[in-house]
């Protein structure tokens, strides 16, 4: 065997055991237990028909994360957003993937209504803390005189203990 094939088998096998050995980036950042995720001040903001209705001052979620950044949302608050905001059917599954994160089942209720989604967004950070980031994603309204057209946007950074 040539010098250069010599060279280049030892280079495939080495990437190969790197490759086989190596960690996701959440397993070295992220531990089994529990997380909380704070909004960032006045960024949980609903909008109907891209008109801004209410802006809230607060928001956290929390629950419990994995190492491999899949999560459980387990209690949730909205608070400051001139009604009354109540977090509703829990858990919201979620997780972070590929530079995205999703939260399954979001659902809240305000004025009679129900609003229902699945939010997905970009986050920066390797994690904690990661900053997950929102912007105007579709939840549907359930109930009597519930509008449709609804977005909701906002900002958490989630971090563990």
């Amino acid at each position: 065997m040539s010098r250069a094939t010599k060279l280049a088998a030892l280079t495939a096998a080495s990437a190969a055991a790197v490759a086989l050995t190596a960690t996701p980036a959440w397993a070295d950042n992220w531990t089994n237990g529990p997380f909380t995720a704070t909004a960032n001040a006045n960024s949980l903001v609903v909008k109907v028909g891209g008109t801004t209705v209410a802006t809230c001052s607060g928001s956290t979620l929390t629950g419990t994360m994995t190492d491999t950044g899949a999560f459980s949302v387990t209690g949730a608050t909205a608070t400051g957003c001139g009604v009354t905001v109540t977090p509703t059917g829990f858990p919201w599954s979620g997780s972070f993937t590929s530079g995205t994160t999703e939260i399954n089942g979001f659902k809240m209720s305000a004025l009679g209504c129900t609003y229902t989604g699945n939010l997905s967004g970009p986050y920066t950070g390797s994690a904690p803390p990661a900053t997950v980031t929102f912007t105007d994603r579709p939840v549907t309204g359930s109930g009597l005189f519930c509008v449709s057209n609804v977005t909701v946007s906002v900002t958490y950074v989630f971090t563990q203990p």
